[in-house]
């Protein structure tokens, strides 16, 4: 199975990109990993992923949910994910998006809240792509 995974540079993306390797484009790969944060370009590449059958895991954060709480477009791009995946998903596509509390990664490195563990959070991944069954989506926490 090839994977196509975005984000790969550093932290989750890195992790998973060795794991699985990295085919080099969308158009190749069986499974595609929607790793990247970069605005709302995660929700175009779903749709793109989705217009070409993939199947797609979709990495989204525990932000969305604490979006009236203080003003942060991240949370709103994140929010954006969940409802593209969820329409995607009731539309048939063969989507999942994870939400995910802080990973133990460089990037949060100076946040003092738990994390969760880099390796179980690829093993979940992992879980998720496994699955003979369809799973909309999973939220995890620490």
């Amino acid at each position: 199975m090839n994977y196509f995974i975005t984000g790969t540079r550093r932290g989750l993306g890195k992790a998973l990109a060795e794991k699985y390797g990295n085919c080099e484009s969308l158009e190749k790969c069986d499974v595609f990993i929607n790793c990247k944060h970069d605005g709302f370009s995660q929700v175009e590449i779903l749709y793109k992923a989705a217009e070409k059958n993939k199947r797609i895991v979709n990495i989204g954060s525990n932000s969305a949910d604490g979006i009236k709480d203080h003003v942060h477009t991240y949370a709103v791009e994140k929010a954006a994910l969940d409802k593209a995946n969820e329409q995607l998903f009731y539309q048939g596509v063969a989507t999942s998006i994870i939400r995910f509390g802080y990973i133990d990664t460089e990037r949060v490195a100076e946040i003092k809240k738990p994390k969760i563990n880099l390796n179980d959070a690829v093993e979940i991944i992992d879980w998720v792509i496994s699955c003979s069954y369809n799973i909309k989506e999973l939220t995890v926490t620490p």
